[in-house]
């Protein structure tokens, strides 16, 4: 099913995070999730199709670790703007999707959009905002893709990409990323593995901005999660909440 709203992970307990990665697979894709495995970390990556298609046995191992591989479209593109240009929003997904399949990951898939595109925003007479997602509107019109729960937003944004194109060292972003953290205090966390940009892609230094907060984020008492440990997922899954999550 995908939602009118966002999916995030505010109802998480406190000091409790899901870390998620967008763009991949890339360079920096299989050490940080050989990093995460070693930490005994799930994490989610969001694939854009084109780059998982050159990278099948990376997707398997990133499974193999118990990670998980999410859809985050075929090329990339925003999509409540395709939507407007008469954009065929279904193949971007299907054709990814196709790919997810062959790793015989055990339905449901998750389903992130790019740039967080998800609805127009219109204003009402009496300055309200009404945020209906056209996008959810024409998925869900959709039975080949009713295995998917979306759209997964974030709770946290790392800003990863700024400080990349920047120049900046890891530390700085890992300071960040801390202080914004603990500011939120939980959620799903939105970091990324590559870039669809290929000049950000070569600066990318996020394997050592994980490798930077995780044992940080460890030592202040926060807990790692799997996406289907957040309540609002497993809501829609029709799970019950656990009443701890390790």
């Amino acid at each position: 099913m995908f939602l009118d709203s966002d999916i995030c992970g505010d109802d998480l307990p406190a000091r409790t995070v899901s870390l998620t990665f967008d763009d991949g697979p890339g360079p920096e894709t299989q050490a940080i999730g050989q990093f995460l495995f070693e930490h005994r970390i799930p994490a989610t990556f969001f694939v854009i199709g084109r780059n998982a298609r050159e990278h099948p046995v990376l997707l398997q191992q990133l499974v193999a670790w118990g990670h998980t591989v999410g859809n985050h479209t075929f090329n990339h593109p925003g999509l409540v703007d395709l939507i407007r240009r008469g954009g065929d929003v279904v193949s971007e997904l299907m054709a990814t999707d196709r790919l997810i399949r062959s790793l015989s990951v055990t339905p449901p898939l998750y389903f992130r959009a790019p740039y967080g595109s998800w609805r127009e925003v219109h204003r009402s007479p009496d300055g309200a905002q009404k945020k209906p997602s056209i996008v959810a509107n024409v998925l869900n019109q959709v039975p080949g893709l009713s295995h998917y729960i979306g759209h997964v937003h974030w709770d946290v944004c790392t800003c990863d990409y700024d400080f990349w194109r920047r120049g900046e060292p890891p530390a700085q972003c890992a300071d960040f990323c801390m202080h914004e953290i603990r500011r939120v205090g939980r959620g799903i966390i939105l970091l990324h593995d590559s870039f669809d940009d290929a000049a950000l892609r070569d600066a990318n230094r996020t394997r050592e901005l994980v490798e930077l907060i995780v044992p940080a984020l460890k030592r202040e008492g926060f807990r790692f999660v799997s996406l289907h440990d957040v309540p609002q997922i497993r809501s829609e899954m029709g799970a019950p909440t656990p009443t701890a999550l390790s």
